[in-house]
């Protein structure tokens, strides 16, 4: 198989991967966000080439397909078709000269959700499962009846604040998608000890003092004792021999690991039976940054800062407070801190371009990766690579 760089030198619009989470805020399925006018040989790209595909493991795919008769089945059987779900524009889904393309691509086994709530007196086609239902609306009148009458599992789109959130859980929806992890309710905002624990022992680690100082500090919190073992006993290290105190734990894990780890439960601190969505985008952010500094040439040390600056530059939703204050008790190397306060520097370049691709990248999305050293196919590279170690690590946290 060719790699994605040498197969084909055009263009290839940036997509981004959107974490779609459930009911309990847990990472569920991905949405894939794509410029328009994308071709879908582009995306079946994305999914061999790129390995998306082996990298969402089980997970599955929302798609959007503008137009539903461009999908040949012969460009079909190249996608991943029982995982993927078409997200359709509402014009075919009641267009009734459309109905043999619906039906055919109910055959193919592809999933299809219409992106939008028919008016009255039309009728979707029976290929249509679930919706996609705009969240700023949906909480205005009465749950859609239509929501009940489909199998589902529905989709709120532009889910941007706690109450769309609770407005489109009424209504019917199961699956989310949009910016509400950044804009969490005062009650899941990290407050007391456990963050004044957690950024101290990030501190510490930081500034690489001695074992026993972690060790202290870690044993004046079972929670977080306890995770620490749980994560060093995990398969991911088949230890032979058991672990005797923290003190041998923390060396077997590593301090790079153990940094890691805490940046990571600094957003994993749980409320209830709820997951923090806020992890999985701080983790999908750091390691997209961290791998686009492997990508662009970058070395291990460059790699890790990236990582720290993509985990950290969320911390300000997380904590609701300045992001400088939350930064001085760090003790943070000077580029670090510049890239989180004011984008400069080239991890700070890098952090501006990722925060944009989160959104819909403008036309000189493709001028500012080369000007980090980054082409459109090392971009696509490094976003699967990301997307993949997000979903893994969410499973172990």
């Amino acid at each position: 198989m060719s790699t994605p760089e040498s197969s084909n030198t055009e263009y290839f619009p940036p997509p981004y991967l959107y974490p779609v989470t459930n009911a309990r805020n847990v990472w569920t399925a991905v949405l894939l966000a794509v410029s328009p006018g994308t071709r879908l040989d582009h995306l079946a790209r994305l999914f061999d080439e790129f390995g998306l595909d082996e990298a969402l493991g089980a997970m599955p795919c929302i798609v959007p397909l503008a137009d539903p008769t461009a999908l040949s089945n012969a460009l079909a059987q190249q996608l991943p078709i029982q995982r993927i779900t078409l997200l359709i524009p509402l014009a075919h889904c009641v267009d009734p000269l459309a109905t043999g393309d619906m039906e055919r691509l109910r055959l193919l086994g592809f999933r299809v959700m219409a992106e939008g709530l028919p008016p009255p007196g039309d009728k979707l086609h029976e290929a249509v499962t679930a919706i996609a239902v705009d969240a700023p609306d949906s909480g205005n009148n009465a749950p859609p009846k239509i929501l009940r009458h489909l199998p589902g599992p529905h989709l709120a789109v532009r889910t941007d604040t706690p109450a769309c959130f609770a407005q489109t859980l009424a209504a019917g929806c199961s699956l989310f998608a949009g910016e509400y992890p950044l804009h969490p309710p005062p009650n899941q905002q990290q407050h007391g000890p456990s963050r004044a624990l957690l950024l101290k022992l990030l501190g510490l680690v930081a500034s690489d003092a001695e074992a026993h100082a972690i060790e202290v500090l870690l044993k004046q919190t079972p929670e977080l004792s306890y995770q620490l073992l749980k994560l060093v006993n995990s398969v991911s290290f088949s230890l032979a021999n058991k672990i005797s105190n923290f003190r041998q734990a923390i060396a077997i894990l590593g301090r790079r690991q153990l940094q890691r780890w805490l940046q990571l439960l600094l957003y994993a601190q749980n409320r209830g039976d709820a997951h923090n969505p806020l992890m999985d985008r701080a983790a999908l952010r750091a390691s997209l940054i961290e791998a686009l500094c492997k990508a662009s040439g970058g070395d291990r040390e460059e790699q890790e800062r990236g990582f720290m600056v993509g985990m950290f530059s969320l911390l300000e939703a997380l904590f609701a407070m300045p992001l400088e204050d939350i930064l001085t008790p760090l003790n943070l190397a000077e580029d670090v801190v510049d890239a989180l306060l004011k984008r400069g520097g080239r991890i700070g370049a890098v952090l501006a371009l990722v925060e944009q691709s989160e959104h819909a990248p403008g036309p000189d999305f493709a001028e500012r990766l080369a000007a980090v050293g980054l082409t459109p196919a090392s971009y696509c590279q490094s976003l699967v690579q990301a997307c993949r170690w997000t979903i893994q690590v969410n499973r172990e946290i």
